[in-house]
């Protein structure tokens, strides 16, 4: 049995959980799918290095992500991130 092409395309999309989908709309913050498509390559590096909950920096946009689930677990603005202590991350990717 071969892995479903279905299955390889979820296990290569970014997920957002409820809260992040949540924050993302109260913010204003929404991802173009080349966006989407650069912060998946960040995590891939990321999680080749052992990452497992990163800050993720993309433009002035601040998220925590699940590495190995692919999952953004919340989402802020530059404006919201600033001032803010980020706990339980063991890394940090910065997105240019």
């Amino acid at each position: 049995h071969g892995v479903k092409f279905q299955d390889l395309l979820q296990a290569s999309q970014l997920k957002f959980s409820r809260h992040a989908e949540v924050r993302m709309q109260q913010r204003g913050i929404s991802l173009k799918p080349e966006q989407l498509g650069q912060i998946m390559n960040a995590l891939t590096q990321a999680e080749a290095k052992g990452a497992k909950d990163s800050l993720v920096l993309y433009r002035d946009i601040a998220m925590i992500v699940n590495v190995p689930s692919k999952t953004v677990v919340t989402a802020m603005d530059g404006k919201s991130a600033m001032g803010n202590v980020f706990t339980q991350i063991d890394s940090a990717v910065v997105i240019s």
